[in-house]
Order: C-alpha cells, then sequence, then structure tokens
C-alpha cells in the first residue's frame, strides 16, 4: 500500500516542478525541487523507493515539460547511483551525504540537459552556462535541499546508517 501515495506525490512534485516553481527564481534560476527531493529520498529512504520515482519523475517530466522523455530520464538516473554509493564511502553523517549527492546529481544534470540541448543542434557556450546556470543550479538547489532534507527526514526514522553505525564501533 505504501506505492500508490509515492506514485501520487512524484505525479504531484513533477506537476509543481512544471508548472509553478519556475516562476521562483533564486540566483537568476529556479530551484529544481523535484531533483533535490529525489536525492533527499534517496539518501533517506529505501533504495527500491528511490527506484521506483527517479524513473517515474523522468517520465512525467519529459511528458508535462519541454524536455524530451529520453533526456529526462537519462538527467535524473544518475543520481540513483551516486546516492547509492553511501555503503561504499561510508560517509560520516546522512546530512552531509544527501547534500554532497546534491551537488553531483544537480552538476550531472545540468551536464545531460546541455549535452541533449547541443545533440540537438542548440549552439551551447559551455563555459557561459556553467558561470549563468550550472554554478547557480548548485547553490540554489543546495539551498533548497537544506530545507528539503528535513521534510524528508521528519517521518522517516531510519537506524543503521553507515555513518552512524562506524562511531558505535570507535
Amino acid at each position: 500500500m505504501k506505492w500508490p501515495p509515492l506514485i501520487i506525490g512524484t505525479l504531484g512534485l513533477t506537476l509543481l516542478q512544471t508548472s509553478a516553481i519556475p516562476a521562483f527564481e533564486l540566483l537568476g534560476v529556479a530551484p529544481n525541487l523535484l531533483l533535490v527531493t529525489l536525492c533527499c529520498w534517496a539518501v533517506v529512504r529505501d533504495q527500491r523507493e528511490a527506484l521506483l520515482m527517479v524513473p517515474l519523475a523522468g517520465v512525467w517530466l519529459g511528458l508535462l515539460s519541454h524536455q524530451g522523455m529520453a533526456e529526462s530520464v537519462a538527467a535524473y538516473v544518475p543520481l540513483i547511483v551516486v546516492a547509492g554509493l553511501h555503503d561504499q564511502i561510508r560517509p560520516p553523517n546522512e546530512y552531509a551525504w544527501a547534500l554532497a549527492v546534491i551537488i553531483v546529481a544537480t552538476v550531472l544534470h545540468f551536464f545531460a540537459v546541455a549535452a541533449a540541448l547541443q545533440i540537438d543542434g542548440a549552439s551551447v557556450d559551455w563555459v557561459a552556462a556553467m558561470t549563468d546556470v550550472g554554478v547557480p543550479s548548485v547553490l540554489t538547489n543546495l539551498a533548497i535541499g537544506a530545507i528539503v532534507y528535513w521534510l524528508v527526514r521528519l517521518p522517516t526514522p531510519r537506524a543503521g546508517f553507515s555513518g552512524d553505525a562506524l562511531r558505535r564501533e570507535n
């Protein structure tokens, strides 16, 4: 019974991302609330939930926005891999790991979208795009992520994060 609320919640976030969020710009770019929420969800919650939500969000974003579906899914999928690395990296705390995942996922998302634009035939000035869109996107998503993490974390007590286990062993 937990899957229908996740699917409906992902659709709601996608609708919010495509309709209302672009009106609220910080540092000249609109925050990617959908990407930030998915990053925090992938770090805090069960990996199976992220494996459903991330591609589904990419499909819905492709259907509801100007981006193509393949581009949307390809831009979001790397965040599952990055979030799943916490067992190998063993970060000291979950909050710092969530912010690191947001940074990496935002950069990967930026490059995926810019590469797709270039493949479609648009001229992309990579240096200008990085300074005008890439860096402000990372900063904006980090600012939003600092809040979204706690909203995702509050109803989700999870014991056994690898960093907490390391502290108990030492």
